[in-house]
């Protein structure tokens, strides 16, 4: 098998920021699995409850999916379905890919402008969540902002990048 010779590219402020993101949801997915695991050991164990591992778990959770996505958008680890562009000529093809950038560009916009205003909305009420803690809403909802601007500042670079760069990095996941 045949290693592509592809040169790197200078890693910008904006992809370590991704990287950045995507480190911080790793370790957090690894700190949730141990919490599960030593959750359910002592509950099995009857050594001593942790009532609060289901909220905290589900907003890590929460979490590592606003952390994670830019990585996974730059990375193109997400689900793509294909099987009619994949058909077209490569001029066409690459149209489709821009214009599905500019659309995935738009929603990202659209629901970072949302965001801001639920987390506005929320941050001048005064609303508490009441589970095991009691803490702002607003804490929940501070992620959503910067992620969807990034994912839209991302969408605009993909949809913007030469030719010759989507065809390498089409290769390179092949």
């Amino acid at each position: 098998m045949a290693v592509l010779n592809v040169p790197q590219r200078r890693r910008s402020w904006f992809d370590r920021l991704v990287d950045a993101l995507a480190l911080v949801a790793g370790v957090l997915l690894c700190v949730l699995t141990l919490l599960v695991c030593f959750d359910v050991a002592s509950r099995t164990l009857r050594l001593f409850a942790m009532p609060w591992t289901l909220d905290v778990t589900e907003y890590m959770l929460y979490a590592i999916t606003f952390l994670a996505a830019p990585w996974v958008l730059r990375e193109q680890g997400h689900i793509a379905i294909e099987i009619v562009v994949e058909r077209f000529p490569p001029g066409p093809r690459r149209l489709v890919q821009r214009i599905a950038d500019g659309v995935g560009a738009m929603v990202c916009g659209i629901l970072f402008v949302f965001a801001c205003r639920v987390l506005w909305r929320s941050y001048t009420q005064n609303n508490l969540v009441h589970e095991t803690f009691v803490f702002p809403e607003w804490y929940l909802y501070v992620l959503a902002p910067p992620v969807f601007l990034i994912l839209t500042v991302q969408f605009v670079l993909r949809a913007a990048r030469p030719e010759d760069t989507h065809a390498l990095e089409r290769r390179q996941s092949v």
